[in-house]
């Protein structure tokens, strides 16, 4: 089993290697509504920046990121359009040109991009049923071979065995 370390430990994680979630990307550069969690994940990242953490995300994470939002400004602007009617629409490609702005000014210029060829033992290993997603077993994966820890808010990664950085009292108990 990983260590899970609570935000207010960021500090003593210097020189440690930070693989961000989805879930955190949001928080921090999009606004959810969820105040609680953005200003304390926020906190953390300025610590994590003054302490000069490598700071990493993956094409999965960054896609995921895409996605959610964009689903997010659906429900927002207009949740009664077909969601690819969305996408298409002025709306939905003005949202866009919103993310990839953030994701290439913000995230991109401080987050080192890693990456994995996943083996097909690799994706059969996730073939499995259990607390994690599909691109939620490649996260795992990739944060255990390369010795990052994991910021995330998803209570999904609490039996993991990989380290954790969360303010998620879900994931610390």
């Amino acid at each position: 089993m990983g260590q899970k370390f609570r935000l207010q430990d960021s500090n003593t994680l210097v020189d440690k290697g930070i693989f961000f979630d989805a879930n955190v990307l949001i928080y921090l550069f999009w606004p959810t509504g969820s105040f609680h969690w953005e200003k304390n994940y926020a906190k953390t990242f300025s610590i994590l920046l003054r302490q000069r953490n490598q700071l990493f995300v993956d094409f999965l994470v960054v896609s995921e990121v895409i996605n959610r939002i964009l689903r997010i400004e659906h429900q927002k602007i207009n949740p009664d359009q077909k969601f690819k009617d969305f996408r298409d629409s002025s709306d939905g490609r003005e949202a866009l040109n919103d993310i990839h702005t953030i994701l290439r000014d913000d995230v991109l210029s401080r987050f080192i991009v890693i990456g994995k060829s996943f083996s097909k033992n690799d994706i059969l290993d996730f073939l499995t049923v259990n607390e994690l997603d599909f691109v939620d077993k490649g996260t795992a994966l990739l944060c255990k071979e390369n010795n990052l820890i994991l910021l995330t808010n998803d209570k999904d990664f609490k039996n993991s065995d990989i380290d954790i950085l969360t303010g998620n009292p879900s994931l610390l108990n």
